[in-house]
């Protein structure tokens, strides 16, 4: 693979998401949300006893559904739509790999991600820090560490979307699947698990199955991971924050695996 070529794929993937309605609109919500919450939260602390840290954790669980909705939003039509405008095929007619084009298409969306999540996320640190005071750097450390994982979980949406983007015919039936069997699906997979084992009587503890579905999605996984933040021992969650991190890569590696092995195969007529 040419280095070279990944990142003229990826820079075009940038620039050109930068100018479509969708991440515009989506990420300003974003950036309102998030900085409303912030400062909502801030400014009534005092009141509410809370410290920089719950601040910028219930913040980041008060924004968490565009942690899945904007990278699947960016990522649905990686492939069915330039299949379906039929640019692929002069982007397949350079000298260019397959795997090179997934992977300059995955690096541009999460470049495009990164550009409004890490702003905003410091923006918002610098509202709670004038409120509450800036905590030492040992918590702004556990911010941005935190940010990272919320970059990887987005991340493995990008993949997740661009996997269903090379099976599927249309952006349509690529965004359903995202949507619907990619993020909902996975999401309701633990509460299924839960109703099953409370039915059949056997609800002691939480179950190793039920566990391992609640790990499989994304936005389970980033749940946990706010644990970064707030330094929470004792949280309740079915999974450990290293058992969250190591679901996401396994995540990752999966559906960016299969995107390539799938791409490869598919026949572009």
């Amino acid at each position: 693979m040419d280095i070279r070529t990944i990142w003229e794929i990826s820079r075009k993937e940038f620039y050109e998401h930068l100018k479509t309605k969708r991440f515009i609109i989506i990420s300003s919500l974003y950036a309102i949300v998030f900085l409303v919450s912030v400062w909502i939260l801030s400014h009534y602390s005092g009141m509410m006893a809370l410290d920089f840290q719950t601040i910028i954790s219930n913040t980041h669980s008060s924004a968490s559904i565009f942690y899945a909705i904007l990278p699947i939003a960016l990522s649905f039509d990686l492939i069915s739509g330039e299949q379906m405008k039929r640019s692929m095929y002069l982007l397949l007619s350079k000298p260019v790999e397959r795997e090179e084009v997934v992977i300059g298409k995955i690096l541009g969306v999460v470049m495009v991600i990164c550009a409004i999540i890490i702003p905003v996320s410091t923006v918002g640190n610098l509202i709670a820090g004038i409120f509450r005071g800036f905590p030492g750097i040992d918590v702004i450390g556990r911010t941005y560490i935190y940010l990272v994982v919320v970059i990887f979980a987005c991340t493995c949406y990008v993949t997740l979307s661009m996997l269903f983007s090379v099976i599927s015919k249309t952006s349509g039936i690529s965004l359903i699947l995202s949507l619907i069997a990619g993020w909902f699906g996975l999401n309701m997979l633990y509460p299924i698990a839960l109703m099953y084992t409370f039915l059949t009587g056997k609800f002691t503890e939480i179950p190793w199955y039920a566990r391992i579905l609640y790990a499989i999605s994304p936005s389970n996984d980033l749940s946990v991971a706010l644990n970064i933040i707030s330094e929470n021992s004792s949280s309740v969650e079915p999974i450990s924050v290293p058992q969250s991190i190591v679901a996401l890569t396994i995540f990752f590696i999966t559906t960016f695996l299969l995107s390539v092995i799938f791409f490869r195969r598919k026949e572009l007529v």
